[in-house]
């Protein structure tokens, strides 16, 4: 994992939680800040299983994950493939050395930040975003009850109210458990860049604000360091009535470069 880069930025709360089950990395493997040679990777982990376990799982992931890439060769889907699966792998060893581990699981997401463009691995629920003229678009696939329920509301098999407030709207459909990962979410193709473009990864605690307050806190901000951006989200996340707030990751880089595709 390399030191901060001037492109980036990262912030976490515990929000109304006692315990960070979040963690993240980051790798950079420019040749300098100016450098046309783009290469970065950033990682973002959300912990389950409990407060030692949770916590202990998106340590293994993370570190594991970003050892695994820096250590691999070939296409960056290929490398990201890899070390998903190893980090995978990591957690079954993980869970054996000890009671309280077993059942211990995370989220994963990783983007790749290249002259290529963006790609991108994740299993869970934390959220891609490309910030771009003011709009927000996520990337990723969500893999919660969430996006279930908003389909049996358009079918009308449950109301807006009914799927806001059902307790398993936040379950997941699938995680790094050490188990067969049921569902992977990836980049098909490189997604093009261009300057001024921002990239934000987080976990799911963030969702307390909307796709279009996050866009506007990074308009408001767009001239100033990415450390003011995450600043204001984090504090506009924490400030929102939310008695059972969860731990909240950010992580805000900006491109400086138009990608080639």
């Amino acid at each position: 994992m390399s030191g901060p880069s001037d492109r980036f930025a990262a912030l976490q709360s515990k929000g109304k939680r006692y315990y960070q089950e979040d963690d993240f990395g980051f790798f950079d493997n420019r040749d300098s800040s100016e450098s046309e040679n783009e290469h970065t990777l950033l990682v973002v982990a959300d912990g389950m299983g409990g407060h030692v376990a949770g916590a202990k799982a998106s340590q293994i992931v993370t570190k594991s994950f970003i050892d695994t890439y820096q250590r691999s060769e070939g296409s960056v889907a290929s490398r990201l493939h890899t070390s998903l699966q190893q980090c995978n792998n990591e957690i079954v060893v993980a869970s054996k050395k000890g009671r309280a581990l077993k059942g211990m699981g995370t989220t994963l997401l990783a983007a790749v930040v290249s002259n290529s463009g963006l790609e991108w691995i994740s299993v869970g629920d934390s959220p891609l975003w490309l910030y771009r003229e003011g709009s927000l678009q996520r990337m990723n696939a969500d893999h919660s009850m969430s996006p279930v329920f908003a389909e049996m509301v358009k079918a009308g098999e449950m109301t807006e109210e009914q799927a806001a407030i059902d307790p398993k709207r936040s379950a997941l459909r699938s995680a790094v458990m050490g188990r067969k990962l049921s569902m992977i979410d990836e980049s098909t193709n490189p997604t093009a860049l261009q300057r001024g473009d921002r990239i934000l990864l987080a976990t799911d605690g963030i969702l307390t604000l909307s796709d279009e307050q996050v866009a506007k806190i990074i308009e408001n901000n767009f001239a100033a360091p990415n450390e003011d951006s995450v600043t204001s989200i984090m504090h506009d996340v924490n400030d929102t009535y939310n008695f059972n707030q969860d731990n909240t990751t950010i992580l805000l880089y900006s491109i400086a470069f138009d990608s080639k595709h």
